[in-house]
């Protein structure tokens, strides 16, 4: 359903079809009706943002084809439980940026000219970043919901775009008050090449050594590198309390986990979120992430997680759903929202409806976890929106008893 683009065309298919039927099954009672609402995705098919971006792209397509059946889980009396958005059906079209940053702009545009109502961006950080030029330029509603840069909700040109995850500083907020639990102060940082890496990467160095934590190695592994030997023997030389993983890419950050195992590295490990984001590095890196510790927005005990986890596993299969997944669901529930309340597609309506939004039932994090905006706040999400997880047998499958964090 979501291959055809011409929308004269589409309503004519569907005309034609109920004729020749002679019921109205097209349109049952309930189901969306008119001009599709058409979304336009950004994706990455191929560059260092793959694995992440596919994830996510496999979540929008469900989601839009459950909410397309009235299928809202929790989010009725928020969103409202009639099918599709504004009672008409969601159409998804795609651009591929190859998470690279000189594209997004390109493929931002091309998407609006292909009659994108709305833009979600599903590729990295440092991509996203070029392209909500393009949201304030158009005056275009756009969703990052997979984002975790500040940077992208902060001015300029954040006018027209919001995210959903736990942007870095929050998340960053949670290792401090963990390492500071277990009195550690030396941090190694390795990371891939790739402009999400960097990005991420610098955020939360920041906010660590802001806190008074010494960044004692800063390694970067180029893409393509099929071992991280080099880079994690100069940090073993350091003897960190921590290693923390920055990566963005599947194979090098798996990479990099069986050279700290390889090289008998003792520092404790911890990773941000793309980790548990990313089932890949997982099976790539075998046992070797076992003990990894991530600041993550899904953890076990939130109905609201539990709904959207049942949704998608019923076509996906069993321990498939990540935190990836969620913030999708949470991403289409707040366009849904919001065009309900503003009654009207128009970027600006849309912009001024999200940022009345408050009390938003979250799919992740904590039991009773909302998202609120308002003028200016991008990002709705706070500390409640995370939990800390551990892996083990290569999931990250255990709380982790040494702190939550509770704010």
């Amino acid at each position: 359903m979501f291959q055809i683009r011409n929308k004269t065309i589409l309503a004519a298919a569907v005309s034609a079809l109920t004729s020749l039927i002679g019921i109205g099954a097209a349109y049952a009672a309930g189901a969306p009706k008119g001009d599709p609402v058409v979304i336009g995705v950004i994706e990455d098919r191929s560059g260092s943002a793959t694995f992440y971006s596919q994830e996510s792209v496999k979540a929008i397509k469900l989601f839009a084809e459950s909410i397309n059946k009235g299928e809202v889980a929790y989010m009725g009396g928020t969103a409202g439980s009639d099918a599709g958005i504004q009672g008409r059906p969601i159409e998804l079209i795609f651009e591929d940026d190859e998470n690279n940053a000189n594209l997004t702009v390109v493929k931002s545009r091309r998407l609006i000219e292909r009659g994108a109502d709305i833009l979600f961006f599903l590729s990295g950080s440092g991509a996203t970043m070029q392209g909500r030029v393009v949201c304030a330029e158009q005056k275009i509603l756009c969703i990052a919901p997979t984002n975790v840069s500040s940077r992208l909700v902060s001015p300029p040109n954040n006018e027209y775009i919001f995210t959903m995850a736990p942007i870095s500083e929050i998340s960053g907020s949670a290792y401090i008050d963990a390492w500071k639990k277990l009195g550690f102060k030396r941090i190694a940082v390795i990371s891939d090449s790739s402009p999400t890496s960097r990005v991420v990467r610098d955020a939360y160095k920041k906010t660590w050594e802001a806190a008074g934590f010494e960044t004692v190695a800063d390694e970067m592994m180029e893409i393509g590198s099929t071992d991280a030997n080099s880079q994690v023997m100069r940090v073993r030389g350091q003897n960190p309390d921590v290693v923390f993983d920055s990566f963005a890419s599947a194979a090098e950050s798996a990479a990099m986990y069986k050279s700290l195992q390889r090289f008998g590295v003792k520092a404790q490990r911890w990773a941000q979120n793309n980790l548990t984001a990313t089932p890949k590095i997982w099976e790539l890196a075998g046992n070797a992430v076992d003990g990894t510790l991530v600041v993550d927005p899904i953890g076990p005990g939130n109905p609201n997680t539990d709904a959207v986890k049942a949704i998608y596993e019923k076509t996906h299969g069993k321990d498939t759903f990540v935190w990836l997944h969620a913030v999708v669901w949470d991403g289409l529930m707040l366009v849904k929202t919001a065009a309900k309340s503003a009654k009207s597609l128009e970027g600006t309506a849309l912009r001024d409806a999200v940022e009345k939004i408050t009390a938003f039932p979250s799919a992740f994090g904590q039991k009773g976890n909302t998202l609120n905006f308002a003028r200016g706040v991008h990002n709705g999400t706070s500390e409640k929106g995370l939990v800390i997880v551990q892996f083990k047998n290569q999931k990250p499958s255990v709380l982790w008893d040494v702190y939550q964090p509770t704010k």
